[in-house]
Protein backbone atom coordinates (compact mmCIF):
# COMPACT_ATOMS: atom_id res chain seq x y z
CA UNK A 1 0.00 0.00 0.00
CA UNK A 2 1.45 3.83 -0.57
CA UNK A 3 2.82 5.11 2.47
CA UNK A 4 1.82 7.98 3.91
CA UNK A 5 4.57 9.04 5.83
CA UNK A 6 6.85 12.20 5.81
CA UNK A 7 9.12 13.18 7.98
CA UNK A 8 7.82 15.48 10.66
CA UNK A 9 9.37 19.16 10.84
CA UNK A 10 10.99 20.31 14.06
CA UNK A 11 11.08 24.19 15.46
CA UNK A 12 15.00 24.01 16.01
CA UNK A 13 14.60 27.43 18.11
CA UNK A 14 12.73 25.80 21.42
CA UNK A 15 15.96 23.85 21.36
CA UNK A 16 18.39 26.95 20.97
CA UNK A 17 16.57 29.02 23.28
CA UNK A 18 17.77 27.64 26.37
CA UNK A 19 14.35 27.42 28.14
CA UNK A 20 14.21 23.68 29.62
CA UNK A 21 11.01 23.43 29.05
CA UNK A 22 11.32 24.26 25.18
CA UNK A 23 14.37 22.13 24.94
CA UNK A 24 13.08 19.27 26.60
CA UNK A 25 9.69 19.50 23.90
CA UNK A 26 12.25 19.78 21.37
CA UNK A 27 14.16 16.77 22.61
CA UNK A 28 11.19 14.62 22.46
CA UNK A 29 9.38 15.43 19.09
CA UNK A 30 13.46 14.10 17.82
CA UNK A 31 13.03 10.95 20.55
CA UNK A 32 9.69 10.23 18.84
CA UNK A 33 11.18 10.81 14.92
CA UNK A 34 14.60 8.43 16.01
CA UNK A 35 12.61 5.75 17.73
CA UNK A 36 10.06 5.62 14.06
CA UNK A 37 11.16 6.82 10.94
CA UNK A 38 15.31 7.67 11.71
CA UNK A 39 14.43 11.26 9.87
CA UNK A 40 13.20 14.65 10.61
CA UNK A 41 13.82 18.17 9.56
CA UNK A 42 14.65 21.18 11.45
CA UNK A 43 13.47 25.24 10.87
CA UNK A 44 14.67 28.00 12.74
CA UNK A 45 18.22 26.85 13.26
CA UNK A 46 20.91 29.31 13.15
CA UNK A 47 22.11 29.17 10.00
CA UNK A 48 21.34 32.12 7.60
CA UNK A 49 19.12 31.48 4.90
CA UNK A 50 21.39 33.93 2.99
CA UNK A 51 24.55 31.54 3.19
CA UNK A 52 22.72 28.66 2.25
CA UNK A 53 21.33 30.22 -0.84
CA UNK A 54 25.31 31.11 -1.34
CA UNK A 55 26.23 28.21 -1.49
CA UNK A 56 24.60 26.92 -3.84
CA UNK A 57 25.92 29.31 -5.83
CA UNK A 58 29.23 28.25 -5.25
CA UNK A 59 28.21 24.93 -6.01
CA UNK A 60 27.22 25.63 -9.56
CA UNK A 61 29.86 27.64 -9.97
CA UNK A 62 32.12 24.72 -9.14
CA UNK A 63 30.19 21.86 -10.95
CA UNK A 64 29.98 24.67 -14.13
CA UNK A 65 33.86 24.18 -14.22
CA UNK A 66 35.63 22.39 -17.56
CA UNK A 67 36.02 18.61 -16.52
CA UNK A 68 39.68 19.10 -16.94
CA UNK A 69 40.03 21.69 -14.04
CA UNK A 70 37.65 19.68 -11.75
CA UNK A 71 39.97 16.54 -12.36
CA UNK A 72 42.62 18.57 -11.21
CA UNK A 73 41.18 17.87 -7.77
CA UNK A 74 40.03 14.39 -8.42
CA UNK A 75 40.18 12.50 -5.28
CA UNK A 76 42.37 9.65 -6.66
CA UNK A 77 45.14 12.25 -7.25
CA UNK A 78 44.43 14.46 -4.44
CA UNK A 79 47.07 12.53 -2.28
CA UNK A 80 50.99 11.47 -0.43
CA UNK A 81 52.43 9.07 -1.60
CA UNK A 82 52.80 5.97 0.81
CA UNK A 83 56.08 4.46 0.53
CA UNK A 84 56.54 0.59 -0.13
CA UNK A 85 59.62 -1.51 1.76
CA UNK A 86 61.50 -2.98 -1.02
CA UNK A 87 62.19 -2.04 -4.10
CA UNK A 88 58.68 -2.14 -5.78
CA UNK A 89 57.24 1.78 -6.72
CA UNK A 90 55.74 3.87 -4.06
CA UNK A 91 51.99 3.85 -4.17
CA UNK A 92 49.53 6.88 -3.40
CA UNK A 93 46.58 7.24 -1.65
CA UNK A 94 44.30 9.54 -0.79
CA UNK A 95 43.95 9.56 2.94
CA UNK A 96 42.40 13.12 3.08
CA UNK A 97 38.67 12.31 1.59
CA UNK A 98 38.70 15.65 -0.18
CA UNK A 99 38.36 17.39 -3.71
CA UNK A 100 36.43 15.89 -6.56
CA UNK A 101 34.38 12.67 -7.01
CA UNK A 102 33.76 11.80 -10.54
CA UNK A 103 30.45 11.34 -11.96
CA UNK A 104 29.28 7.26 -11.24
CA UNK A 105 32.32 7.56 -8.91
CA UNK A 106 30.10 5.47 -6.48
CA UNK A 107 27.44 2.59 -6.40
CA UNK A 108 25.98 3.19 -2.81
CA UNK A 109 23.25 0.69 -3.60
CA UNK A 110 25.00 -2.98 -4.89
CA UNK A 111 24.15 -4.57 -7.84
CA UNK A 112 22.46 -1.11 -9.51
CA UNK A 113 24.29 1.31 -11.72
CA UNK A 114 27.04 3.28 -10.10
CA UNK A 115 25.00 6.49 -8.99
CA UNK A 116 24.34 9.34 -11.32
CA UNK A 117 26.01 12.15 -9.75
CA UNK A 118 29.31 14.38 -8.97
CA UNK A 119 30.56 15.77 -6.08
CA UNK A 120 32.85 17.96 -4.18
CA UNK A 121 34.49 17.18 -0.68
CA UNK A 122 35.29 19.95 1.75
CA UNK A 123 36.58 19.07 5.46
CA UNK A 124 37.85 21.01 8.23
CA UNK A 125 40.80 22.88 6.66
CA UNK A 126 44.64 20.99 9.05
CA UNK A 127 47.63 22.10 8.75
CA UNK A 128 50.33 19.35 8.48
CA UNK A 129 51.63 19.75 11.86
CA UNK A 130 48.41 19.10 13.26
CA UNK A 131 48.00 16.49 15.68
CA UNK A 132 45.51 14.09 14.13
CA UNK A 133 47.43 14.46 10.30
CA UNK A 134 50.57 13.55 12.01
CA UNK A 135 48.77 10.61 13.38
CA UNK A 136 47.19 10.07 9.75
CA UNK A 137 43.71 9.27 11.02
CA UNK A 138 41.35 9.38 8.11
CA UNK A 139 39.88 12.04 6.17
CA UNK A 140 42.05 14.56 8.15
CA UNK A 141 44.69 17.25 6.30
CA UNK A 142 44.03 20.41 3.95
CA UNK A 143 41.51 20.91 2.01
CA UNK A 144 42.22 21.55 -2.29
CA UNK A 145 40.68 24.31 -3.71
CA UNK A 146 39.66 24.99 -7.85
CA UNK A 147 41.94 28.06 -8.19
CA UNK A 148 39.85 29.68 -11.00
CA UNK A 149 37.07 30.46 -8.05
CA UNK A 150 39.66 32.15 -5.88
CA UNK A 151 39.53 33.42 -2.47
CA UNK A 152 35.50 34.19 -2.47
CA UNK A 153 34.87 30.08 -3.42
CA UNK A 154 36.98 28.69 -0.45
CA UNK A 155 35.86 31.72 2.28
CA UNK A 156 32.04 30.91 1.57
CA UNK A 157 33.25 27.38 1.88
CA UNK A 158 34.77 27.46 5.55
CA UNK A 159 32.01 29.99 6.70
CA UNK A 160 29.49 27.37 5.87
CA UNK A 161 31.39 24.24 7.26
CA UNK A 162 32.28 26.24 10.52
CA UNK A 163 28.56 26.77 11.05
CA UNK A 164 27.04 23.25 10.33
CA UNK A 165 29.57 21.81 12.78
CA UNK A 166 28.12 24.32 15.35
CA UNK A 167 24.90 23.35 14.29
CA UNK A 168 25.44 19.71 14.49
CA UNK A 169 26.98 19.80 17.39
CA UNK A 170 23.75 21.45 18.64
CA UNK A 171 21.80 19.06 17.07
CA UNK A 172 23.79 16.36 19.08
CA UNK A 173 23.17 18.15 22.32
CA UNK A 174 19.64 17.65 21.00
CA UNK A 175 19.92 13.51 20.74
CA UNK A 176 22.11 13.84 24.13
CA UNK A 177 18.72 14.95 25.78
CA UNK A 178 16.33 12.97 23.91
CA UNK A 179 18.02 9.74 25.15
CA UNK A 180 17.72 11.08 29.20
CA UNK A 181 21.08 12.83 29.37
CA UNK A 182 22.60 16.73 30.06
CA UNK A 183 23.07 18.01 26.72
CA UNK A 184 26.60 18.08 27.11
CA UNK A 185 26.96 13.94 26.67
CA UNK A 186 28.21 14.02 23.51
CA UNK A 187 31.11 16.55 24.26
CA UNK A 188 34.07 13.93 24.10
CA UNK A 189 32.70 12.70 20.89
CA UNK A 190 32.36 15.56 19.33
CA UNK A 191 36.23 16.63 20.18
CA UNK A 192 38.30 17.03 17.11
CA UNK A 193 35.59 15.69 14.30
CA UNK A 194 35.75 13.40 11.48
CA UNK A 195 33.16 15.22 9.19
CA UNK A 196 33.01 16.47 5.98
CA UNK A 197 30.32 18.12 3.54
CA UNK A 198 29.62 17.57 0.01
CA UNK A 199 28.44 20.36 -2.96
CA UNK A 200 26.38 17.68 -4.87
CA UNK A 201 25.03 17.92 -8.31
CA UNK A 202 22.82 15.23 -9.73
CA UNK A 203 21.83 15.44 -13.39
CA UNK A 204 18.21 14.87 -14.65
CA UNK A 205 17.70 11.44 -14.55
CA UNK A 206 17.35 10.61 -18.78
CA UNK A 207 13.68 9.74 -19.71
CA UNK A 208 15.46 6.77 -21.23
CA UNK A 209 17.40 5.77 -18.09
CA UNK A 210 18.09 2.39 -16.95
CA UNK A 211 15.60 1.10 -14.34
CA UNK A 212 18.61 0.63 -11.90
CA UNK A 213 20.02 3.78 -12.33
CA UNK A 214 19.66 5.72 -9.42
CA UNK A 215 21.28 9.53 -8.29
CA UNK A 216 22.19 7.73 -5.16
CA UNK A 217 21.23 3.75 -5.06
CA UNK A 218 19.15 2.79 -1.50
CA UNK A 219 21.42 3.21 1.51
CA UNK A 220 21.75 3.57 4.80
CA UNK A 221 24.04 6.10 6.01
CA UNK A 222 27.27 4.62 7.79
CA UNK A 223 28.42 7.26 10.07
CA UNK A 224 26.10 8.61 13.16
CA UNK A 225 24.51 11.77 12.17
CA UNK A 226 23.95 13.72 8.44
CA UNK A 227 22.54 17.16 8.29
CA UNK A 228 20.91 18.27 4.46
CA UNK A 229 20.53 20.92 2.79
CA UNK A 230 18.45 20.40 -0.05
CA UNK A 231 17.93 22.98 -2.11
CA UNK A 232 14.86 23.21 -4.38
CA UNK A 233 14.39 20.30 -6.59
CA UNK A 234 13.03 17.31 -5.09
CA UNK A 235 14.60 13.56 -5.28
CA UNK A 236 15.11 12.19 -1.95
CA UNK A 237 12.90 9.28 -0.89
CA UNK A 238 12.78 7.16 2.32
CA UNK A 239 11.93 3.79 2.57
CA UNK A 240 9.17 2.49 4.95
CA UNK A 241 9.06 -0.59 5.82
CA UNK A 242 5.56 -1.33 7.09
CA UNK A 243 3.60 0.25 3.49
CA UNK A 244 6.73 -1.35 1.89
CA UNK A 245 6.53 1.73 -0.18
CA UNK A 246 8.85 5.13 -0.52
CA UNK A 247 7.78 8.03 0.72
CA UNK A 248 9.36 11.40 -0.25
CA UNK A 249 11.29 14.15 2.34
CA UNK A 250 9.74 17.36 0.58
CA UNK A 251 12.24 20.13 0.09
CA UNK A 252 11.46 22.53 3.22
CA UNK A 253 12.90 26.54 2.38
CA UNK A 254 16.13 26.76 4.81
CA UNK A 255 15.04 23.60 6.30
CA UNK A 256 18.19 21.00 7.43
CA UNK A 257 17.33 16.94 6.85
CA UNK A 258 18.57 15.13 9.53
CA UNK A 259 19.12 11.51 9.89
CA UNK A 260 20.96 8.81 11.90
CA UNK A 261 23.53 6.61 10.55
CA UNK A 262 23.78 3.07 10.90
CA UNK A 263 26.95 3.95 13.79
CA UNK A 264 24.09 5.94 15.93
CA UNK A 265 21.99 3.00 15.31
CA UNK A 266 24.30 0.88 17.28
CA UNK A 267 25.53 3.11 19.32
CA UNK A 268 21.88 3.26 20.77
CA UNK A 269 21.50 -0.60 21.05
CA UNK A 270 19.02 0.03 17.47
CA UNK A 271 16.73 1.98 19.48
CA UNK A 272 17.13 5.21 17.09
CA UNK A 273 16.39 3.97 13.24
CA UNK A 274 18.98 4.57 10.72
CA UNK A 275 17.03 4.17 8.20
CA UNK A 276 17.17 3.49 4.16
CA UNK A 277 17.06 6.16 1.50
CA UNK A 278 17.54 7.16 -1.90
CA UNK A 279 18.11 9.81 -4.34
CA UNK A 280 16.03 9.80 -7.86
CA UNK A 281 16.32 13.16 -10.11
CA UNK A 282 12.94 13.01 -11.87
CA UNK A 283 12.33 16.59 -12.03
CA UNK A 284 13.93 17.23 -15.55
CA UNK A 285 15.82 20.04 -13.82
CA UNK A 286 19.74 19.62 -12.14
CA UNK A 287 19.56 18.93 -8.48
CA UNK A 288 22.18 20.54 -5.74
CA UNK A 289 22.77 19.39 -2.32
CA UNK A 290 24.76 19.60 0.63
CA UNK A 291 24.81 16.76 2.85
CA UNK A 292 26.81 16.93 5.90
CA UNK A 293 28.73 13.97 7.32
CA UNK A 294 29.67 14.04 11.11
CA UNK A 295 31.01 11.09 12.46
CA UNK A 296 33.11 12.80 15.55
CA UNK A 297 36.40 11.79 17.03
CA UNK A 298 38.18 9.14 15.29
CA UNK A 299 39.76 7.68 18.50
CA UNK A 300 36.37 7.83 20.14
CA UNK A 301 34.94 4.18 20.65
CA UNK A 302 31.15 3.97 20.46
CA UNK A 303 29.76 1.36 22.48
CA UNK A 304 26.38 0.98 24.15
CA UNK A 305 24.38 4.28 25.64
CA UNK A 306 23.43 2.72 29.15
CA UNK A 307 20.22 4.28 28.56
CA UNK A 308 19.79 1.96 25.54
CA UNK A 309 19.79 -1.11 27.62
CA UNK A 310 18.93 -2.59 31.26
CA UNK A 311 21.39 -5.35 31.40
CA UNK A 312 25.36 -5.07 29.79
CA UNK A 313 24.27 -8.65 28.27
CA UNK A 314 21.52 -6.76 26.60
CA UNK A 315 24.57 -5.04 24.51
CA UNK A 316 24.03 -6.55 20.93
CA UNK A 317 27.39 -4.57 19.49
CA UNK A 318 31.43 -5.00 20.32
CA UNK A 319 32.91 -1.53 21.02
CA UNK A 320 34.31 0.02 17.75
CA UNK A 321 36.41 3.61 17.69
CA UNK A 322 34.83 5.66 14.89
CA UNK A 323 38.06 5.10 12.42
CA UNK A 324 37.31 1.61 12.24
CA UNK A 325 34.20 1.80 11.97
CA UNK A 326 33.98 4.46 9.39
CA UNK A 327 37.32 3.67 7.13
CA UNK A 328 35.71 -0.42 6.34
CA UNK A 329 32.63 1.36 5.01
CA UNK A 330 34.15 3.51 2.70
CA UNK A 331 36.13 0.61 1.20
CA UNK A 332 32.75 -1.24 0.35
CA UNK A 333 30.93 1.60 -1.50
CA UNK A 334 33.70 3.01 -3.48
CA UNK A 335 35.48 -0.51 -4.37
CA UNK A 336 31.98 -1.60 -5.43
CA UNK A 337 32.03 0.80 -8.32
CA UNK A 338 35.11 0.11 -9.49
CA UNK A 339 36.62 3.59 -9.80
CA UNK A 340 38.59 4.40 -6.39
CA UNK A 341 40.58 1.11 -5.12
CA UNK A 342 39.70 -0.11 -1.75
CA UNK A 343 42.87 0.94 -0.44
CA UNK A 344 42.15 4.71 -1.44
CA UNK A 345 40.51 4.74 1.90
CA UNK A 346 43.11 3.07 4.30
CA UNK A 347 44.90 4.89 6.69
CA UNK A 348 48.96 4.89 5.38
CA UNK A 349 50.27 3.16 8.71
CA UNK A 350 47.72 0.28 8.51
CA UNK A 351 47.55 0.02 4.66
CA UNK A 352 51.57 -0.15 5.02
CA UNK A 353 51.54 -2.21 7.38
CA UNK A 354 49.03 -4.75 5.01
CA UNK A 355 51.46 -3.57 2.03
CA UNK A 356 54.88 -4.68 3.73
CA UNK A 357 57.36 -7.03 1.24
Amino acid sequence: MPSNKVPPVIDFSDYLSGDQKKMEHCAAQIREACLTQGFFQIVNHDIPLSLQEEMFKKSKQFFDLPMEEKMKLDKSLVNRPLKRRGNGPDKTQNTYNRGYEVMHGQMIEANTRPDLKEGYYVSRDLPMDHPQVKAEKFAHGPNVWPESLGEPFRETCMDYLNRIVKLTEEVMGAMAMSLGYDKNYFDEFCTDPMCFYKLLHYPPQPPDAHALQRGIGAHRDFGVITLLLQGDVPGLEVWDDQAKDWYPAPPVKGAYVVNMGNLFEQWTNDKYVSNVHRVINRSGQERFSIPFNYNGNPDFVVRCIESCRQRADEEKYAPVSVEDYVVQKYKDVYARAGVYKKETFAPPAKAASAMAV
